[in-house]
């Protein structure tokens, strides 16, 4: 597999970097089916100032999409556009994930949003509503419905909402104990996609350590140095109790993965499986 992780997915925003945020793929010659899997990147944790905690932010959004021939040729050319990653975020409501998507002929819309903007909120670890809860995600109340929200895709055959963030409360007050569920896309590891589970611990500001920790491949690692960690992953809120304010992580950025075979191959004396190759 070929990593295509642009620039802008480095510890920097800004997408302008045309080379390294869009190319062009071309079919290989003798290609009679191509599948485009596309990954959303995930939505940012919030900021928080005084004594605000929240819930991290949404996983991308997941789409599939097959082409045999005739519909798609060796020679024709594809424009793909890879989600970068999102700043970081000062505000309590976080920054929604960016756009991967993919076109050319017969493509029709073929896109995967970036997840949901995570959110913090005043006492959100001490408040006993939420407190002795296995799930907070503020439904109704300025956060997400985790059974009807997510992040959206368009113009596959297979298309897959990206997953809301929540937290869990624990029931003594300490916020050490404190847990974001960082949701992960579908089509990764699981077909559904999910949710990694990582303790807040305390006001650890940025939680930079809980985000590395939790995400592949720096699974465990306590500093990541500003990699991108596993696609599409939505990314935690910062917690504070006075002093200053800090930052919700910035959201990662997508992928895209294509499959391609050339089905001339197969025959009675040779290998029934096509020779798979995958750009990202």
């Amino acid at each position: 597999m070929f990593l295509f992780h642009p620039y802008c997915n480095q510890g920097n925003c800004d997408n302008s970097y045309r080379n390294y945020c869009i190319q062009y793929w071309c079919v290989p010659c003798g290609t009679t089916q191509a599948t485009f899997e596309l990954w959303g990147g995930g939505g940012s944790g919030g900021g928080a100032c005084c004594c605000q905690q929240g819930i991290p932010g949404g996983a991308g959004a997941y789409v599939r999409k097959t082409l045999e021939y005739p519909l798609i040729q060796g020679g024709w050319c594809y424009q793909l556009c890879v989600a970068s990653t999102t700043c970081c975020s000062r505000c309590c409501c976080g920054i929604k994930g960016c756009k991967t998507w993919v076109g050319g002929c017969n493509l029709s819309n073929l896109c995967a949003d970036g997840g949901l903007p995570g959110k913090t909120c005043c006492w959100a670890f001490w408040n006993s509503t939420y407190r002795c809860q296995d799930k907070v995600s503020w439904g109704g109340c300025g956060g997400w419905d985790l059974h009807s929200d997510g992040s959206c895709s368009y113009g596959g055959d297979c298309m897959m909402k990206g997953k809301p963030g929540f937290m869990y409360n624990a029931c003594d007050g300490n916020n050490c104990w404190a847990k974001g569920m960082m949701p992960y896309p579908a089509g990764l590891i699981s077909n559904m996609g999910g949710h990694i589970t990582q303790n807040y611990q305390g006001n650890a500001c940025i939680h930079e350590y809980m985000y590395c920790t939790g995400t592949t491949p720096w699974a465990y690692n306590i500093n990541c140095n500003g990699g991108p960690g596993l696609p599409g992953v939505g990314s935690p809120s910062a917690t504070a109790c006075g002093g200053g304010c800090c930052y919700g992580w910035r959201g990662g950025g997508g992928l895209i993965r294509i499959t391609y075979c050339s089905c001339w191959l197969k025959s009675e004396t040779s290998n029934e499986d096509c020779a798979w190759y995958y750009f990202n």
